[in-house]
């Protein structure tokens, strides 16, 4: 009542430039409801579905900070009540999503029609509709990974009335085809839209991103044949440059660092831009995490990552200035602050390196001393934070599906479909993938100095894939899960592979709401079971 004056509110305003069956005629407008459908990935998903991804699994344990955190701390203990509203606000956000997006589906061929532009072509049509049905499918697909799979209501059209809110679920079977329509509407539609197109603008979703997408639908249905035809498209040497040209990074951090975004690993990228001085959040997600709040007063730090967890690391011991020293995978000092000879923060102009940080001193777990915080995403120093805004922000774009990830689950894919075949150099072969993702690992990183993992010509000392399955006794499917663990620590799919190898109650260790792969289902929330009466109990 006090923002506006008289005027603003007795203007004579066209009213009908305003109502949505005439507002959409020109191509300036129809790119407004696209828009519109990429907000949440900086929006609601940011603030709750990536959070969501990485503390639901086994990847990180509430702190004794974590109390303050609303519900997580019961979330990452697997103790889900359906009335948490921070599990209810990413279903919400899903259905949001999806909302905007039969809406864009509705209005872009019309304002086309309308704008009679030669300037607005059908390609273009294409583009934006390729790249809705690509969010659409995205939304429903973590319905279909997190929430009972037959409980899902399935929205094709914006409701014409109230009443049409209220629906059954469909069944499992078609939220899973509708997904998989989706996606492949989005492969045709975005065949002009590559990571190689060089007008294409970067961010925007792609036939590439579909086609990974599209094979990890298959995954979860567990259709190895069809996710392995998928994920073949995408790989190098064997793929197609029609879905788009990818190709492992040299550097393994080059996926996490603001310099090296949008880059020819990433298939599918959340972008974060400081475009008003105060920091497009990933806020709350990882930057967060980067020291205790014991060292520094200003951090959160409600997640943190008990030191067993690098027990899965490889290491080797070398002799460092004359001393017997252990040396790590690489990956884990991108991975983790904390570990020994690990990397230094700076905050204030005051460097703190592995010890100082106090990580060995902090336990998250009773009887267990030792913790580490995850360093992806992360800044090595304040000074780097986006200009007006705080300790929490971060405008390094999100890398939700990459290259290595996808080599990993093709790899997956043969070890089922063909296990026999461990030639490591057969393109054909599970192995050949995890060496191509191990050979990676093993190449020295731009980092700091101090790292191991930086110094010139100094690669390391993992071995292949045969002789690590030798060395441990391990099968295909073991060496896999091993390698996905050390790569995409804290990257937001460990949950969903947990689940699709049907982990036991035993596996997950010091979180007592952990039963098994069934604790990765949270439940319809309760609000949607008092508005619907058609939803079952």
């Amino acid at each position: 009542m006090i923002s506006c004056s008289e005027e603003y509110i007795t203007k004579d305003f066209v009213k009908g430039s305003y109502i949505p069956s005439t507002f959409y005629d020109n191509k300036d407008r129809a790119n407004m409801a696209l828009n519109a459908v990429y907000s949440t990935m900086n929006g609601g998903f940011a603030s709750g579905a990536y959070i969501l991804e990485l503390c639901f699994a086994d990847d990180l344990w509430g702190t004794g900070f974590i109390a303050g955190y609303g519900n997580y701390g019961s979330i990452t203990d697997f103790t889900n009540f359906n009335t948490f509203g921070e599990t209810r606000g990413v279903y919400n956000t899903c259905y949001s999503s999806v909302l905007m997006c039969n809406s864009a589906l509705s209005v872009i061929p019309d304002a086309q029609k309308k704008a009679n532009n030669p300037g607005f072509t059908q390609a273009d049509v294409d583009s934006y509709l390729g790249q809705v049905y690509f969010m659409r499918a995205y939304s429903y697909y973590l319905l279909y990974a997190y929430w009972p799979q037959d409980k899902l209501v399935l929205r094709r059209t914006v409701p014409a009335s109230q009443s049409e809110f209220i629906q059954a679920p469909a069944p499992k079977d078609s939220i899973s085809a509708f997904i998989e329509s989706d996606l492949k509407k989005a492969q045709t539609l975005l065949s002009a839209s590559l990571n190689t197109t060089a007008t294409y603008e970067k961010g925007r979703f792609t036939r590439g991103s579909a086609t990974g997408l599209l094979g990890k639908l298959y995954m979860l249905d567990g259709k190895y044949a069809q996710a392995a035809a998928e994920f073949k498209k995408l790989l190098p040497g064997v793929g197609d440059a029609a879905y788009g040209t990818y190709s492992l990074m040299p550097d393994y951090r080059d996926n996490f660092t603001s310099a090296k975004e949008n880059n020819a690993e990433s298939i599918l990228e959340v972008q974060f831009y400081n475009v008003t001085n105060n920091g497009q959040e990933l806020s709350g997600v990882l930057q967060n995490w980067t020291l205790n709040r014991t060292t520094n007063k200003d951090m959160w730090w409600n997640w943190a990552v008990p030191t067993f967890r690098l027990n899965e690391f490889e290491n080797w011991t070398e002799t460092i200035a004359g001393v017997p020293t252990t040396v790590y995978d690489y990956r884990a000092y991108e991975t983790f602050w904390g570990v020994p000879n690990g990397a230094s923060y700076t905050y204030s102009g005051t460097t703190l390196d592995w010890k100082q940080q106090k990580w060995d001193v902090e336990s998250v777990i009773a009887g267990l001393t030792g913790v580490y915080s995850i360093r992806k995403y992360a800044f090595d120093n304040n000074n780097q934070q986006p200009a007006g805004g705080n300790f929490t922000n971060s405008d390094i774009n999100f890398r939700l599906i990459r290259l290595s990830d996808i080599m990993l689950l093709y790899a997956e894919c043969l070890a089922n479909l063909n296990p026999a075949n461990v030639t490591a150099t057969d393109v054909n072969s599970a192995i050949y993938w995890v060496d191509q993702v191990r050979t990676r690992a093993n190449k020295p990183m731009a980092d700091q100095t101090i790292l191991y993992s930086a110094r010139a010509s100094v690669p390391g000392q993992l071995p292949t894939a045969t002789d690590l399955m030798a060395a441990k006794g391990w099968t295909v499917q073991q060496l896999i899960e091993h390698e996905r663990y050390v790569e995409l620590y804290c990257e937001g799919w460990r949950g969903q592979d947990m689940k699709r190898w049907k982990k036991g109650a035993s596996y997950v260790q010091y979180k007592a709401g952990w039963k098994g792969y069934e604790s990765l289902t949270i439940p319809i929330p309760q609000d949607e079971l008092d508005a619907n009466p058609l939803m079952p109990r």
